[in-house]
């Protein structure tokens, strides 16, 4: 018998799905689908985790918050499996 539900995704689906989000809600679905972690950035007390570093990149302006969002995501799911 077939376990009928959600599917967990592979490692290259699962890059493909976050690229082909057109929303932030979207995205936030497939995270909480996939139990996907992400490390706070700057808020190093929040997180009880060591604070990580901001780079230039992290504050192009020509980004839109989605983007920013989606590459957040995408570097937790290439450092978790």
């Amino acid at each position: 018998m077939k376990v009928q539900g959600y599917q967990k995704k592979s490692k290259a689906e699962l890059l493909e799905a976050i690229d082909s989000c057109v929303s932030i809600s979207q995205l936030c679905a497939l995270v909480q689908h996939e139990h996907i972690i992400i490390q706070m950035k700057s808020q190093s007390s929040a997180s009880g985790l060591p604070q990580k570093k901001l780079t230039a990149e992290d504050f192009i302006p020509n980004r839109s918050p989605l983007d920013k969002l989606k590459d957040d995501v995408k570097e937790a799911v290439e450092n978790s499996r």
